[in-house]
């Protein structure tokens, strides 16, 4: 079953109710220390790549999958940065649904790609230096990226 399938499977059983949600989310990360984000079609905000497992898939599948779907690029050795879970990561979206998010958040320095958004989850795809990043992304998002800055010494 589709990660889509399986959400308006169980969406259909609960409602808006919060869940718990498994996913990935990636920092593609240029030489020059840009990193690479997508507008969201349905809130318009700035986050990176990334989604929801499907049942019993890997993460490192989630991530390849989610990569080539939302942006054309194929990683090539991604690394596991860190995973972010907690009731920070709480989002409720505009059609009411709510969650919580546990996601592993992957780096990824080299890619191969046909870098194009899909029109469908996000609107258009930039990379951004880490020190002017836009200001309305999502809590796992601003978390990873602080990390990511930390990392890259980018105050």
């Amino acid at each position: 079953m589709t990660a889509a399938g399986y959400v308006r499977h169980l969406r259909d059983r609960i409602g808006h109710a919060p869940v718990n949600w498994a996913g990935v989310c990636a920092l593609l990360v240029t030489a020059d220390g840009e990193v690479l984000l997508q507008q969201r079609s349905d809130t318009g905000t700035w986050g990176t790549p990334g989604g929801i497992a499907e049942l019993g898939e890997a993460l490192e599948d989630t991530l390849r999958r989610e990569l080539l779907e939302e942006t054309g690029v194929s990683p090539r050795e991604p690394l596991l940065f860190t995973v972010i879970s907690g009731p920070d990561t709480f989002v409720r979206l505009p059609n009411g649904d709510e969650f919580y998010q546990i996601t592993t958040v992957y780096v990824i320095r080299q890619w191969d790609s046909d870098l194009r958004p899909d029109g469908h989850e996000g609107r258009a795809l930039q990379f951004f230096p880490l020190d002017a990043l836009p200001g309305d992304l999502g809590p796992v998002d601003r978390r990873a990226l602080d990390l990511l800055r930390v990392c890259f010494s980018v105050y």
